[in-house]
């Protein structure tokens, strides 16, 4: 299943209503890509290590994140870079897991992420302490 092994994250609540998000698009969006790279992609690598997925590193070195369009960030396994992902990338996650547990951390780690890479960038904008 291609599904299996992405991670989506998608910005959400009352700060991203329409007029609030054209204003801080741009940081929004770097905030996705900032999380989705050293939370989320990085998160994934660091699961992969001799033993634990990794034989040669290729998978490793093709897990990397993009940002999708507004407000939306992806972390997959070659798709970002190549436009498709490693085929065997849904065999090594079906025994590993590092996409299902990558995806959990982002979820439970939601609020502090956000306000990490997207909120304290907006207050420190608007001359503001974090």
């Amino acid at each position: 299943m291609a599904e299996s092994f992405k991670v989506n994250i998608k910005a959400t609540g009352p700060m991203f209503d329409d007029a609030t998000v054209a204003k801080f698009q741009p940081i929004i969006n770097r905030g996705l890509l900032d999380l989705a790279i050293f939370e989320g992609a990085n998160d994934v690598k660091e699961q992969l290590y001799p033993g634990h997925g990794r034989l040669t590193g290729n998978l490793r070195n093709h897990v990397w994140a993009s940002l999708r369009g507004d407000s939306q960030a992806r972390v997959d396994a070659g798709s970002s870079m190549r436009g498709s992902n490693i085929e065997y990338a849904a065999k090594v996650e079906g025994l590993y897991g590092m996409f299902e547990n990558t995806t959990k951390r982002l979820e439970q780690n939601a609020e502090r992420f956000g306000d990490k890479y997207i909120g304290d960038p907006i207050i420190e904008l608007l001359g503001g302490q974090p």
